[in-house]
């Protein structure tokens, strides 16, 4: 016999317990036809009708035996073979108190295997039949869920791909724009070449960030137990290779964990970034964590003069950003997507003299600790 045969046949041999439970009663039903030797016309039809439910019984618990893998469903078949049992039992007492079709004790025996094996039978259909249906429907939800996913997945790099074209034929006009006025002799060498150089990094920067959005929408991951401190930490430290006058003030900040992975210092720091690069270089941003019964909440406050964009939910559509504003428009779209693999929310709120955007995450648990972080020097 093929190893994977036998392995299909004989391993989780509990997944045969209705198949056994059907040969049981039908060896019960043979062995008491062979000790008592004598049987009547209405007896010999008992044990006829015994034998085929007992068959039937059998081979469907073989079925269930091949497509069940998961112990669950087996119970829940299991429970419903119980209630079929259950329900004919009564029903077959009933029919016995009211005709007295049984006065002997094998006629007794062989109306209760009987009534055993047809409710089992009964029960055991219907239970198969509602496991495959929660299959199905729970197949048909997982498919839905996946086109809906793909669809916006596809939506996004869509207006991606619109966002990578525009910036850089914009970028690859003013570099052909400046080697023709170099050509020309009507620009000298050091300013063609700073400006081609700029628009260069430009197309590498903007390249990079599409590649990163890429990345979040592709990569699949679970959600675990993640710092909120070290993610905290590492996105300063991240904006600080770009802004390293930023100063960050930290309030409540310690070792509470929340349900993410590995890109949420991301998020946090495209919107550490946004906050210092609008105020300016030298401005101030105040990050800090409240808790409360499910959540973990991160606001970032800068004390810049605010959005000149509306409404404010719209920046964190991707290629929008403000009028003043030199950058890509995928910082917060980029913050946004990452936060909402997480099933949590951001959202943007303008206070007087600063803008502050909230992080709103699902809490794995609090431990408590020291602060950590502390005012920029």
């Amino acid at each position: 016999m093929p190893e994977g045969l036998r392995d299909l046949l004989v391993g989780d041999w509990w997944r045969y317990t209705i198949s056994v439970l059907g040969a049981l009663i039908l060896a019960v039903g043979v062995g008491s036809v062979l000790l008592d030797g004598q049987l009547t016309t209405g007896e010999a039809q008992q044990v006829a009708g015994l034998v085929v439910l007992s068959v039937l019984l059998i081979a469907l618990g073989s079925r269930v035996a091949l497509d069940v893998r998961d112990g669950s469903q087996l119970f829940r078949i299991l429970g419903w073979m119980s209630l079929g049992v259950l329900g004919l039992g009564v029903l077959g007492v009933w029919y016995h108190t009211v005709t007295r079709t049984a006065e002997t004790a094998f006629g007794m025996a062989l109306l209760f295997l009987s009534v055993l094996a047809a409710g089992a039978l009964f029960g055991t259909l219907a239970g198969y039949y509602d496991v495959r249906v929660r299959v199905l429907v729970e197949r048909a939800s997982r498919e839905t869920a996946r086109r809906e996913s793909l669809d916006e997945q596809q939506e996004t790099l869509s207006a991606l791909n619109g966002i990578l074209r525009h910036q850089i034929l914009n970028d690859l006009s003013a570099i052909s724009g400046r080697a023709e006025l170099l050509a020309a002799e009507r620009i000298d060498s050091a300013t063609a070449t700073d400006s081609i150089l700029s628009h260069c990094d430009h197309m590498e920067e903007t390249v990079e960030r599409i590649e990163t959005v890429v990345d979040v929408l592709t990569w699949v991951t679970e959600t675990t137990e993640i710092d909120v401190s070290t993610a905290i930490d590492r996105a300063i430290a991240t904006v600080r290779e770009d802004y390293p006058a930023l100063a960050v003030e930290t309030e409540g900040v310690r070792e509470v964990t929340v349900l993410a992975d590995d890109l949420l210092y991301l998020a946090l720091a495209e919107i550490l970034d946004n906050a210092a690069v609008h105020p300016g270089p030298d401005s101030t941003v105040s990050v800090s964590v409240r808790e409360t019964v499910e959540t973990v909440v991160i606001d970032i406050t800068d004390d810049g003069p605010g959005v000149a964009v509306s409404p404010t939910e719209s920046l964190f559509e991707p290629n929008t950003h403000g009028p003043e504003s030199n950058g890509d428009g995928l910082g917060l779209f980029l913050a946004d997507l990452i936060v909402d693999r997480y099933d949590g929310t951001i959202r943007l709120d303008e206070t007087k003299g600063g803008t502050t955007v909230t992080v709103e995450l699902p809490a794995h648990g609090t431990v408590t600790g020291a602060t950590v972080g502390g005012d920029a020097d």
